[in-house]
């Protein structure tokens, strides 16, 4: 398993944005799962290009619920990336189980 922080308040690596949020991608079993997307849709795709990584190869999205984010802003968010990344969005909850 390879896990690649994507986007968070920090950054390692000084060529990334830092921002509030948070953006993992998972790599195991011959799948790339995305978890969550971060705040700002044009730093999560900025970053993900300074890292070499094709949002296109991305199997799933796990969107760890609206947080602090409103119910409008996150719905433009998720619009403002949909175009570049699979269409595959699987919203978690407490308990549920994603076999992916």
């Amino acid at each position: 398993m390879k896990i690649t922080i994507i986007y968070d308040n920090t950054a390692w690596d000084s060529r990334l944005t830092p921002d509030w949020g948070f953006s993992g991608l998972v790599e195991a079993h011959g799948k790339k799962i995305l978890f969550d997307t971060g705040a700002k849709g044009d730093i999560l795709l900025r970053n993900l290009k300074l890292l070499g990584i094709d949002p296109h190869q991305i199997d799933f999205n796990l969107i760890d619920g609206l947080k602090w984010i409103c119910p409008t802003h996150c719905t433009r968010h998720i619009r403002e990336i949909a175009a570049r990344l699979p269409e595959k969005y699987i919203h978690g909850g407490a308990g549920k189980v994603i076999d992916c």
